[in-house]
């Protein structure tokens, strides 16, 4: 259960004194009776269970605690999942609880108000928590599973599924942020078939690790990469513009050939890139598209080399 509280101001010192007209007024608290608060407890169990969403739960909690008494917001955060979420509005006042079971972290839960809390109060909330903190730990279990199956367990990147639902995220928000455009750029290995055969499928799985290590570490925080599938990588690189997109690709096209070399070390690995700036295509695999056909034009044109997509515009301007 939670393992600390702590309750502070936002304006004041910890232990600084009191405004005394707050004081009273928190005060007013009315607890429910024995009845009632079992009731509350069974009801709160009941909604908080329907669903693994950590916003519902959290939501959920914050629309029947302010039946019980005044709470302006609740904010649930767990900074080792980068979940955050707040419920109603900010206010001067907070009282804080780290959420523990069995020694285990289920991150950090604040309740807001502009008043201070009470004695009864806070032992009210906190005979409460064993109820919030059940259908969170679920919760926050089926989010680890979403997560894993998100991820390419060959390489450590972002898979298909979790590329579809990027990009058509930050194609969204370029519809409705004019210059926060998109570039994608799809690499693909050469001549992967004969590296397999000749090295065996675990020399090729090596590559593959190799080369998915260098993408990762050649793209900005903002950006994401993925395993398209087989040889073949993605990448996204957020408010982008062709040059950019272009240098981010070439610079990972050298890396490859500097740094890769096939176990006899009689070659080294190179890779193939295509570029597609976006140009309000209307659904990704439109996007998708048209980088694998410049990835097609690079392997023409003799492989180890980037290529961009262009589009022709309305008024006739040609874009990369």
């Amino acid at each position: 259960m939670p393992n600390s509280f702590i309750q502070s101001s936002f304006s004041e010192q910890r232990h600084s004194r009191a405004n005394p007209v707050a004081d009273i007024a928190a005060l007013c608290f009315d607890p429910p009776s024995a009845e009632a608060y079992k009731d509350f407890r069974l009801l709160l169990f009941s909604l908080m269970q329907t669903s693994l969403d950590i916003e519902h739960i959290i939501d959920t909690l914050h629309r029947q605690l302010k039946l019980i008494m005044p709470v302006t917001g609740i904010q649930y955060t767990n900074a080792e999942r980068l979940i955050e979420h707040s419920a109603g509005h900010p206010a001067r006042h907070r009282c804080q609880y780290q959420l523990t079971l069995k020694k285990e972290q289920f991150g950090d839960i604040i309740f807001l108000r502009s008043k201070r809390f009470s004695e009864q109060e806070m032992q009210f909330i906190e005979s409460i928590m064993d109820i919030v903190i059940f259908p969170l730990r679920n919760a926050l279990k089926y989010h680890d599973a979403l997560a894993t199956a998100m991820i390419d367990p060959l390489t450590g990147l972002n898979n298909r599924s979790a590329m579809a639902i990027t990009l058509n995220r930050e194609m969204e928000r370029s519809r409705r942020n004019e210059g926060q455009d998109l570039s994608i750029v799809m690499i693909d290995i050469d001549y992967f078939k004969e590296i397999n055969d000749r090295y065996g499928h675990l020399g090729g799985d090596d590559i593959l690790r190799q080369v998915a290590h260098i993408i990762q570490s050649s793209i900005r925080g903002s950006d994401a990469c993925f395993r398209f599938g087989g040889e073949e990588f993605l990448i996204c690189v957020t408010n982008s513009n062709p040059p950019l997109a272009r240098m981010v690709a070439e610079r990972i096209r050298m890396t490859i050939t500097e740094n890769i070399q096939l176990p006899d070390k009689e070659k080294t690995v190179t890779a193939s890139c295509g570029i597609a700036h976006y140009a309000s295509e209307s659904d990704w695999p439109e996007l998708v598209s048209r980088a694998d056909a410049a990835l097609y034009a690079a392997k023409k044109q003799g492989r180890n080399r980037v290529v961009s997509s262009t589009t022709v515009s309305e008024n006739g301007v040609t874009h990369a």
